[in-house]
């Protein structure tokens, strides 16, 4: 969910393209990790809870992806769910491929708890929540990207009016949440890189250590 690319690089993430509603102040709780040579990432998936959250002003999603970090301009896929105001909260796909190209959409409702993976298979980019593979993309699209960065988490348009997912007594979950680097297997990233700017919003890992295990609120919910 893109804004800038000068705004991507300061916050160190990125974000989905929107209209003049992108202006309004955004929150993030979630973490992200980086790689400082080959091989980079191609894929990263993580199993997220989906709580009815307000959506006071703009939209709330919770996802995770990977990117070039913004060198030569912002080219990234992520995947998860996503709440706009006064709708449905609906599964969505989303990347910038190498000619700077953007395209976003959805899928049916997420479940309860569910994994949500991006990444490469063959000649593809697939996105799949559970086993379902509900988009595909050709992976030449985005075969000269340099993907250094996995980032997870929520994301929250206009904070303080979208509120972060998940309560104090009843957190929002993002499990299991890895990343794969091009030849090797989905592990664990580290998350290194904590991302706490939503307002009332938190984030924290749980155990066991090593799992990708952590968990958001909003303390007004």
């Amino acid at each position: 969910m893109q804004k800038s690319s000068l705004f991507i690089v300061l916050a160190t993430t990125w974000l989905f393209i929107f209209s003049d509603a992108s202006l309004a102040a955004r929150g993030y709780e979630g973490y992200y990790d980086t790689v400082g040579g080959t091989p980079w990432f191609d894929g990263a998936k993580s199993t997220i809870d989906y709580q009815n959250t307000i959506v006071g002003s703009i939209a709330i999603a919770v996802w995770s992806g990977i990117d070039n970090g913004g060198t030569g301009g912002m080219k990234w896929f992520q995947g998860g769910w996503a709440k706009w105001h006064n709708g449905n909260p609906r599964i969505y796909w989303e990347f910038t491929d190498k000619n700077g190209n953007y395209q976003r959409g959805y899928d049916v409702a997420p479940a309860a708890s569910e994994t949500y993976e991006q990444s490469r298979n063959g000649a593809n980019v697939e996105w799949k929540h559970g086993v379902t593979v509900y988009k595909t993309v050709a992976w030449n699209k985005f075969d000269t990207i340099e993907f250094r960065k996995v980032q997870y988490g929520a994301e929250m348009l206009d904070s303080p009016n979208d509120h972060t997912p998940g309560s104090a007594t009843s957190k929002n979950n993002c499990a299991a949440s890895t990343a794969r680097r091009a030849g090797a297997a989905f592990a664990f990233t580290g998350l290194a890189n904590q991302l706490n700017s939503a307002t009332n919003g938190h984030v924290e890992t749980y155990l066991p250590v090593g799992s990708g295990n952590f968990r958001t609120w909003d303390d007004r919910d």
